[in-house]
């Protein structure tokens, strides 16, 4: 029986770990929490267990890009004469008949007329013409002109020969198809003129001005060689403003006698001397509502009359206020408010 127990004593001891199992355990233990910290921190640097987090970025507003419509042809009609197919034929050969198809549909001719040069050139010139759109407002551009080497710009919203009311201070800036070497300075105008004399120099390629009233500048650039001379042709920008409110429509009053539900309004036509009352935003905006006061528009519309859309309740007085908004949506002063009874 001692023996018995001496031997399970002895596989006791055996059995009992060193200080090597124990510090192997907790490295195998250490290596696992340290792999998987190392993931979190890979898969999710932000991660609140991870010490040193990569800086925040910035993040940077999306500002849209201006995207100039396309041109269109204007949807015009050319009226082609009516022809006589007895004395067309009759006044030529059996051979030209057969060849000859006759037809009624409306054809659109554009020729241009050809331009007398001293100097030969191979090369056609542009004539200069700017093809109409369906919407006066978009952007146009230049013609094309191979003497002119600058193209300008301006800020985002502005546009050559368009009414704007965002930005009453012209900036513009220009580049060049030529080597900067050649250019020595610009020669500037910024006017209400638009043969301005180019009168003043500078050697950078933008240039701000003061603050204008509404109404129509232009802005013209010329670049002049080292030497003196000038290069190309003077490019040039129209620059259109127009913060200024339309006239008030005047004589707002109502031709109903409070016998129908649905009376009829109307005033004399606004004016505006800039962007104008037509195209655009241009129309008279009405207010309708039970107070008297003139507050929210509820309809919009381009004509100097106007009906309600829904009928007054009986018995039920209404107010009415009407002004006016130009092209580019400047609006002038309510005028009203009318009031009006439908007695059923």
């Amino acid at each position: 029986m001692a023996g018995i127990l001496n031997d399970i004593l002895l596989k006791s001891s055996q059995m009992k770990p060193s200080l090597w199992d124990i510090l192997s355990t907790i490295l195998l233990a250490a290596s696992l929490a340290m792999g998987v910290w190392f993931f979190r921190v890979f898969n999710d640097p932000y991660s609140s267990i991870n010490p040193f987090p990569p800086p925040t970025q910035i993040e940077r507003p999306f500002i849209p890009s201006i995207t100039p419509s396309l041109i269109t042809l204007p949807e015009v009609w050319t009226e082609v004469p009516e022809i006589n197919e007895k004395e067309t034929l009759s006044t030529i050969s059996e051979d030209e008949a057969r060849a000859v198809e006759i037809t009624n549909t409306p054809v659109l001719v554009v020729t241009e007329e050809p331009q007398q040069s001293a100097t030969p050139s191979s090369k056609r010139k542009p004539s200069g013409i700017l093809l109409p759109t369906k919407n006066p407002f978009e952007p146009t551009d230049d013609p094309l002109d191979d003497n002119k080497i600058l193209k300008i710009t301006a800020p985002i919203g502005v546009f050559n020969n368009v009414w704007q009311n965002i930005q009453s201070i012209p900036s513009f800036s220009w580049s060049t198809t030529r080597s900067v070497q050649e250019i020595d300075h610009f020669l500037l105008y910024f006017g209400s003129k638009q043969n301005g004399k180019l009168a003043t120099k500078t050697g950078k390629m933008n240039q701000m001005f003061k603050a204008v009233p509404s109404g129509i500048y232009y802005f013209r650039v010329l670049a002049v060689s080292q030497n003196g001379t000038m290069i190309g042709s003077p490019s040039s920008f129209l620059f259109k403003y127009d913060d200024t409110p339309p006239s008030k429509p005047t004589s707002f009053m109502t031709t109903s006698t409070g016998d129908t539900d649905y009376p009829y309004f109307t005033w004399g036509e606004s004016k505006d001397a800039h962007s104008g009352m037509i195209g655009g935003m241009a129309g008279y905006a009405i207010y309708q509502g039970p107070t008297a006061r003139c507050m929210k528009p509820v309809a919009i519309t381009t004509a100097n009359h106007w009906t309600p859309v829904a009928p007054i309740a009986a018995g039920a007085t209404e107010y009415f206020c009407v002004r006016a908004m130009d092209a580019i949506g400047n609006e002038s002063d309510w005028v009203g408010p009318v009031a009006y009874t439908y007695e059923k």
